[in-house]
């Protein structure tokens, strides 16, 4: 996953790789509204190892959603529960390809502790 991040106008924007763009917009909603959850999420993923292949570890945001298992982390919108194909005319379908995103444990945790760098470093 490769990923970059900018300082604008006092805010930290991530971007990351086609594919990865969920987990940029994860942190520029939900860090931006709460901080406290980058030490939850690197303490999650300190405990993922222990996981039952079944257990999952959430923090349920406003607007993103990350879920951590012994394998992976995922990053949803949490728009995407949204299930009532009836919502939508015909022919008609969710754009989701920026609301969900999948990254190894390294790499997340890798990109946590990048954004804090960058964060202290300015």
């Amino acid at each position: 996953m490769d990923f970059q991040f900018t300082y604008y106008l006092g805010n930290i924007f991530a971007k990351c790789s086609m594919g990865h763009e969920a987990v940029a917009n994860w942190l520029n909603t939900e860090v931006r509204l709460n901080p406290e959850i980058i030490s939850t999420a690197l303490s999650y993923l300190k405990q993922a190892s222990r996981l039952s292949p079944s257990d999952k570890l959430q923090l349920i945001g406003k607007e993103y959603s990350l879920f951590i298992n012994r394998d992976e982390v995922i990053i949803k919108a949490n728009n995407l529960a949204l299930s009532d194909d009836n919502l939508l005319e015909e022919n008609f379908n969710y754009y989701d390809e920026e609301s969900i995103a999948f990254c190894g444990l390294e790499d997340f945790s890798q990109f946590l502790q990048s954004y804090l760098s960058f964060k202290q470093a300015k």
